[in-house]
């Protein structure tokens, strides 16, 4: 009676918990360079993403992500933008540019990431929340950037170059929740 007690008990805590479990993922730096002067011109990438984060047998809580953005010039004020898409026409070897005269219908639903201006020689650290766009990117084949980097500003001075935003140190933070129901059979009274 003793030994059934303590493995009824651990069958019933196993079906009825969950586990939640913080992932980050490894740092990654790029570099987006200007792709337009005063008017703003979107630069449509497609990234594939691997087929393992589509079946994963765990429900994604929370996607969000922490990034260093550096505007390495000493004369340009940048306004970058970066915006993820559930759709798109890009694919990875192809982008696409759009202008704001023809944008395609679905930027408008895309989710904003990143939008601001960076003075010459400024480095900000920036947080993107997690949304509903951003935990269901994780489990599709395919997902859509649509950045620009535009030169709002100039200020006298040389130096100006190089002309570009770069994004360090990107590390996508995912939370998951793996239940534990179903496993009554292995640990259960006749799985001891």
């Amino acid at each position: 009676m003793n030994r059934l007690a303590p493995a009824l008990l651990c069958s019933l805590l196993v079906t009825a918990c969950s586990a939640e479990v913080a992932i980050d993922s490894d740092p990654i730096s790029t570099t987006v360079p200007v792709t337009s002067i005063f008017e703003p011109t979107y630069a449509e990438v497609a990234i594939d993403l691997p087929a393992d984060t589509q079946d994963l047998a765990v429900l994604v809580k929370e996607v969000t992500a922490t990034l260093t953005v550096v505007n390495p010039s000493t004369v340009f004020t940048l306004n970058a933008s970066a915006r993820l898409s559930l759709e798109g026409t890009a694919t990875p070897d192809q982008p696409i540019i759009y202008t704001p005269r023809n944008l395609p219908p679905y930027y408008a639903k895309s989710q904003e990431l990143l939008s601001a201006n960076f003075e010459p020689s400024s480095r900000k650290e920036a947080t993107i929340p997690s949304s509903e766009t951003f935990l269901k990117a994780v489990r599709q084949p395919r997902i859509w950037f649509i950045v620009t980097n535009t030169i709002s500003n100039a200020t006298p001075g040389t130096g100006g170059l190089p002309v570009e935003i770069r994004l360090e140190n990107a590390i996508l933070h995912v939370v998951v929740e793996k239940n534990f129901s179903g496993l009554e059979g292995a640990l259960g009274i006749t799985g001891l």
